[in-house]
Order: C-alpha cells, then sequence, then structure tokens
C-alpha cells in the first residue's frame, strides 16, 4: 500500500496563505475597518461598528483557489438597532469603501464585496446585534435575517478541539475544499465541506488515509438526501442553493474522488499513487 502522507502534507502548503500574503491581507482589512470607522463617525448619526473576523480565516481551513485568489469574510457589526432599513445600512458601508481599490465593490445581497483583482476578496457581511439579542441580525438587500457566524465558528472549534490535537481535521477540510475548487461544475461550498468534515471526521496517523476514510463516512451521510446543515444559527442547508442536477454533478464527482482515493492506497509505489491524486487535486499536488 503506497503512503504519500508526506505528500498530502505538501499539498498543503502548497494550497495555504504564505505569511506575505497574510500579512498583505491583514494590512488590506486594517484598512477598511479605519475608512468605514471614519466614514460613520463624520458622515451618518449612526454608531460607529465593531468589527470580526469570521468564515475560514477564523476557522483556519483557508485555501487559495485554483485561480490563485481567496476569499476573506469580516462582518462589521452594529450593537444597537439601527435607525435606517437594512439595506441602506448595507449603502453606508459600501460608500465607505468603494474607493479603497481600483476594481472597486459588489453590493451583494448578504455582503459588500471589495475586489482586490488578482488577489482576493474582503466580504463585508453588516450585522447588529443589541444586549436583547440572542443572536445578531444580517442585513440583507430586503430585510433583517438572523445568522450568527460567530456561534459556527465556535461549533467548529468545539468539534475540533474534540476530535483532533494534531491539526488533521483542519488539513483534511482543505483538501477537500481544493478538490471541489478542481471540478468544472459547481460543487458545495467550503463551509459545507468544514461542517462534514468536522460531523464525519475520520482520524488516522496518515492524510491519505483519513481523506478517504472522512470521503466515505461523508458519502455515507446522504443516504436519505444531500445536505450540509448549518449546526448553527439560523439552521440553514448550505447545499440549499444547489439544483437537482447540480447536487447530482456533485455525487458523481464525489463517487470518482473515492474511487480514486482507494486505488491510489492500493498502488505498490508512491509515484503511481501520487500520479492518480494529483488527477484529483490539480498541480499542486506533489508527485515526489
Amino acid at each position: 500500500m503506497a503512503n504519500t502522507h508526506n505528500q498530502f502534507l505538501k499539498f498543503e502548503q502548497a494550497i495555504s496563505l504564505t505569511l506575505p500574503r497574510k500579512n498583505k491581507l491583514i494590512a488590506s482589512r486594517q484598512a477598511l475597518q479605519r475608512r468605514i470607522i471614519e466614514y460613520f463617525k463624520t458622515k451618518t448619526t449612526l454608531p460607529v461598528p465593531k468589527f470580526y473576523i469570521q468564515g475560514s480565516y477564523k476557522m483556519k481551513t483557508m485555501v487559495v483557489k485554483k485561480d490563485g485568489s481567496y476569499d476573506v469574510d469580516l462582518g462589521v457589526y452594529f450593537l444597537t438597532k439601527p435607525s435606517v432599513e437594512p439595506i441602506t445600512l448595507q449603502k453606508y458601508v459600501a460608500d465607505a469603501v468603494k474607493d479603497q481599490t481600483v476594481s472597486g465593490i459588489e453590493h451583494r445581497d448578504k455582503c459588500i464585496r471589495v475586489i482586490y483583482k488578482g488577489d482576493f476578496d474582503i466580504d463585508l457581511p453588516v450585522y447588529y446585534k443589541t444586549l436583547y439579542d440572542k443572536h445578531p441580525f444580517l442585513a440583507t438587500k430586503t430585510k433583517w435575517q438572523e445568522s450568527d457566524p460567530k456561534e459556527l465558528c465556535d461549533w467548529f472549534e468545539k468539534q475540533r478541539k474534540e476530535k483532533d490535537k494534531g491539526g488533521q481535521l483542519l488539513r483534511l477540510v482543505k483538501y477537500f475544499k481544493a478538490w471541489a475548487g478542481q471540478r468544472n461544475k459547481r460543487m458545495p461550498s467550503g463551509i459545507a465541506f468544514s461542517i462534514w468534515v468536522a460531523t464525519y471526521y475520520k482520524a488516522n496517523l496518515r492524510d491519505d488515509i483519513a481523506f478517504y476514510e472522512t470521503a466515505k463516512a461523508i458519502r455515507n451521510s446522504f443516504f436519505w438526501e444531500t445536505i450540509s446543515r448549518n449546526p448553527a444559527t439560523p439552521g440553514d442547508d448550505f447545499l440549499a442553493k444547489l439544483d437537482y442536477t447540480q447536487k447530482s454533478n456533485f455525487k458523481e464527482a464525489f463517487n470518482v474522488l473515492i474511487r480514486d482515493a482507494e486505488e491510489a492506497l492500493q498502488q505498490d509505489s508512491q509515484l503511481k499513487a501520487s500520479n492518480i491524486w494529483l488527477q484529483q487535486f490539480g498541480d499542486k499536488f506533489p508527485i515526489i
């Protein structure tokens, strides 16, 4: 049985942010925070918001995409209920950051996206949470929607601490996200894979075997329906935006992944096994 554990470790390094890119991201995030603070101090009568890094950066599962880019979520939090409509509050945040980059912004339904073309995007979801609210409320273009990304991050961290002390669970999430990013058809989101891995994680001394066993456990959960349920508020399905055909395409590709993983593990040399993994993970997966 070919052992490609070390190749997996090298692959994890290849798809992770380098220190210079992390530093650039931190500087960009801080610049956005300063702009937003200054805008609300000088151009509105609303209170100055607080900020919370969330999503894959907070979970330590961020990967660089196939095109070399990546996304970051920076939550903008108001500690009193704003006196304006949610879309108006989004527009204030958009106005504050619209000139931060040459590529500008996108006003999406649930966030303002600041585009650093060819590098990364920073998404700015806007929330409020008063002392009397159990969970935050997210601003969308049409309404306030109860949503608690911190609760989700806390759930994920609890799962990780209970099940894994050596960082393997985090690495597996990155492998699955990188695999999905190599597919030509629409796949589940990174957060969907994060929930699946945290729920169905199968530990092993080797990452290649852990990946294979965890993939099988995830597939077994699809017996009745293919979902990735948010364990935090609002309890939505992270696959809700995938239609029947897209889910079928995913399950077919996932079956091929598991088949190829089993074949790779059965090879009599690292070179043969690595070439099989390469077909699933792309050219960042090392052959030697």
